[in-house]
């Protein structure tokens, strides 16, 4: 809460809290680092206000370990609309290894031109051609993925691949409004990987990603989640058959997601001493 506001002064409410140095386990880290990604995902991805500083100064775990404490909001990131399903629709693709959709994804945030531009060394010049379209950049982006170790699970290493491997000979951009949005998880990614090696960052963010596309606001967001849901029949391009199989796949992830979460809660509850309070994740 904020308290008082003047052009020299802010003054706000002082939380009790543990910075990631300070605290005393493994597990509290975890459900740190857990609940900064989970919050800062679901800003990028629903809310469309995001903390782009989020490094271990800048956050805490408040004294009851039931949650995220932000510090210091002096250097935020506005995500339109358009963006923020752009990487819900990223997220999803490099999960389930859709590599089109995540290049079209690409082109929709704005890393990638449209139309795409090629050459064949640092020495060419960019064209644009038939032979270098969506395809041939989505299987060059799969190659590179899956040579570069972490490419499934790690968001530097998907930096790395556009920055190392693709830019070369494909015109790939950092729009200014992605790279407080890179620096924020590129800062979360590290701070995860010191508690957790194994930690992945994209699962951590899927079920934020799939009730964005649920949920779209964009024409772009509505033609491909119908797209998703809804299968035209060959017959009658009026009548759309529903692809419940991809209905339930959605309502499974999130329901796994939940049951995850309530077993880390439990798991946690039954570590605590009778004397302490209860903790929940």
């Amino acid at each position: 809460n904020v308290f008082h506001v003047t052009q020299r002064v802010l003054i706000t409410e002082w939380i009790d809290g543990d910075h990631l140095s300070a605290l005393s386990s493994k597990e509290d880290g975890l459900a740190m680092v857990r609940m900064a990604v989970e919050a800062c995902t679901a800003s990028m991805v629903l809310t469309g206000w995001v903390h782009a500083d989020p490094h271990e100064g800048n956050m805490m775990l408040s004294s009851d370990k039931k949650s995220i404490v932000f510090l210091d909001f002096g250097l935020m990131s506005e995500v339109d609309d358009e963006i923020m399903e752009g990487f819900a629709r990223g997220i999803q693709a490099l999960l389930s290894e859709n590599w089109t959709a995540l290049t079209e994804a690409f082109v929709d945030i704005g890393f990638v031109t449209d139309p795409i531009r090629h050459r064949k060394g640092v020495n060419d010049v960019w064209r644009i051609s038939s032979q270098f379209d969506i395809n041939q950049l989505a299987q060059e982006l799969e190659t590179a993925m899956r040579g570069t170790e972490g490419g499934m699970s790690r968001f530097g290493a998907l930096a790395k691949v556009l920055n190392k491997e693709i830019s070369p000979r494909w015109l790939v951009f950092t729009p200014p409004y992605v790279m407080l949005l890179v620096r924020t998880f590129l800062t979360l990614e590290g701070i995860a990987a010191a508690v957790d090696p194994t930690f992945n960052i994209y699962e951590m963010a899927l079920p934020f990603a799939i009730q964005r596309s649920i949920s779209p606001t964009t024409d772009k967001g509505i033609q491909v989640f119908r797209s998703t849901i809804l299968q035209q029949q060959q017959d009658d391009n009026n009548n759309n058959k529903i692809q419940w199989e991809r209905i339930l796949e959605y309502y499974n992830t999130q329901n796994n997601d939940n049951k995850k979460q309530k077993d880390d809660d439990n798991n946690e509850a039954m570590q605590i001493k009778p004397s302490s309070s209860s903790n929940t994740l």
